[in-house]
């Protein structure tokens, strides 16, 4: 149906400015370093510097945070192209403001995030 696919064809056109973010945000990068950040805290005598240990907790909570949001926005993305094209398969007008109603969500949380970045 016609509706559907203009819509999955917005959509898809926000793949690109996800993965602009993707590079913007150098998840590979926070990903090696949340790896370094794990292992030093699995080290004996990690905890013997209170403050110490506390800074790098910290950092990576704040690092898996990036990580987290940024996959929920995939998945987000994901599931709402999941919706368009099971509604464009049934021919369910019935799903079409939902549909829309998610890829309207899609742009915003992708928007916070490049705001953020």
């Amino acid at each position: 149906m016609v509706q559907f696919e203009e819509l999955k064809l917005k959509l898809e056109g926000l793949k690109p400015e996800i993965d602009d973010l993707s590079d913007a945000l150098g998840l590979s990068a926070i990903k090696s370093e949340i790896q370094q950040l794990e292992n030093r805290a699995a080290e004996p005598g990690f905890y013997d510097d209170i403050e110490k240990s506390q800074k790098i907790l910290k950092r990576t909570s704040d690092l898996n945070a990036k990580v987290d949001n940024f996959n929920s926005l995939v998945d987000k993305y994901e599931d709402t192209l999941t919706l368009i094209e099971l509604g464009d398969e049934e021919e369910d007008l019935s799903l079409l403001e939902e549909a829309e109603s998610e890829v309207a969500k899609v742009e915003e949380i992708l928007e916070k995030q490049r705001l953020q970045t």
